[in-house]
Order: C-alpha cells, then structure tokens, then sequence
C-alpha cells in the first residue's frame, strides 16, 4: 500500500463520483488516497479492518477461505464500490480476502474515525442501505439466470453488468478467466468456447486479460432482465 500525497487528485475524484453527495458533511479533511499494486490484499482473511475504502480506479477480487484449504471466489469489485463497508455493522475482522486485480486506487479513512463520522449520518445509511439492496439483488438475478437459461446468456449478463468505459472501449478489465469460470460456475473449457463463439459473432475481442465488447447491441439481445 502507497499513500498518495496529492490533493488535487483527492479532489478530483471527489468531484468525478461525487462522493459528497454520499455523507451530510464534506468529509474530504479525513480522506487520504490509497495505491494498491496488482495483487496486493487491501484486507486479509481474519485481520482487523482499518480503514473504509471507496474504489476510485482499478479493481478487486473477494475470495472467500474454505475451511477445507480451498479458495471461492465471490465477486468484483469496481469504481465506485465500497469496501469495508460491512465491518462497520458486524465483526470488525474481515471474513474475505480483498486483493487488487490490477493497480488500484482507493479513497480511504481510518475506521475508527469513519465509524463516529457515519454514526447518526441518515444520507450514508440510505446510501449503504440503497448499495446493499442493490447487490442483493443482483445476487438473486444472477442465480436466477444461471439456473433458467444458457451460459450464453449468464455470459452476457456479467459482461453487460460489469463493463467500464475506458475511452472509447466498454470492456472488462484484468480477467482472470480461471477465477472467471469459478465465479460464473462453469468449466474453463466452457467459459473458453462461449467466448470463442461471441468472438466470431463479432459481439467482444480478447486483449491478454482484457474482455473488450466490440459490438454491445448485438450482445445486449442475450440479456435478460428481471423485473
């Protein structure tokens, strides 16, 4: 982790997500930018969390240890998602591991400053409330679709749902496509030969670990949306 002395670039991405809007007051004197190198844990598996993150770029993968030994992977995480979130209602130790899937930049404050600053904060409850409601769902859609229709159209959904503009490009950034099949439960033989197939329909193209969509309206005729 690197301490990012810039308060301009603070400010800039205060101003980009408009992160003000989250709280009742400017708490911008007690945020602090965060670097985390590809790979790195922004919290480990039963260690204490220090600081509430907001992701602000790159991205983070929530890896769950099995009593076993094994690893499940849970979801990830991108700009602007809140982490830590939930230690500041329950345990304090973090039951996952958060580890960067590429260089990442956080906006972070210390928890135990974080917790008397949001206590009687009613615009941050409904945020956090209105976040979780949302993952929630999300949650139950994704489960509801990988169990009533083909994996071309779970595929779909999870690209649609999480791609990022970068520039001109919609795309999903650093996939690991082994952690990609665990997450979207199916075999890295199958995930390989749905994306084969999207590629030669023209809907996305691979760059090393980059899934970018080429044609979005076409890929959005596999995406079902719950209501």
């Amino acid at each position: 982790m690197k301490i990012i002395n810039s308060p301009n670039l603070l400010k800039k991405y205060i101003e980009l997500y408009n992160i003000n809007s989250i709280f009742s007051n400017n708490l911008e004197k007690h945020m602090t930018l965060y670097q985390f190198k590809k790979n790195e844990h922004l919290f480990t598996s039963s260690e204490k969390v220090n600081y509430f993150y907001l992701l602000v770029t790159g991205g983070t993968k929530i890896v769950l240890n099995l009593e076993n030994g094994k690893s499940l992977l849970i979801d990830y995480s991108k700009p602007l998602e809140m982490l830590g979130e939930m230690e500041i209602i329950n345990n304090p130790y973090s039951k996952y591991d958060i580890i960067a899937t590429e260089d990442t930049t956080v906006i972070g404050i210390s928890m135990s400053v974080f917790a008397k600053l949001i206590a009687n904060d009613p615009i941050f409850w409904k945020y956090l409330y209105s976040s979780t409601l949302n993952k929630l769902q999300t949650t139950v859609n994704s489960n509801i679709i990988s169990s009533s229709y083909s994996f071309e159209h779970v595929l779909a959904n999870y690209l649609i749902t999480h791609a990022v503009e970068k520039g001109d490009e919609i795309l999903i950034e650093s996939t690991s496509f082994n952690d990609l099949s665990q997450l979207l439960g199916t075999s890295y033989r199958h995930l390989n030969r749905v994306l084969k197939k999207f590629i030669e329909q023209g809907l996305i193209k691979k760059d090393k670990r980059r899934i970018i969509i080429t044609n979005y309206e076409k890929l959005s005729e596999y995406y079902i949306e719950l209501y």
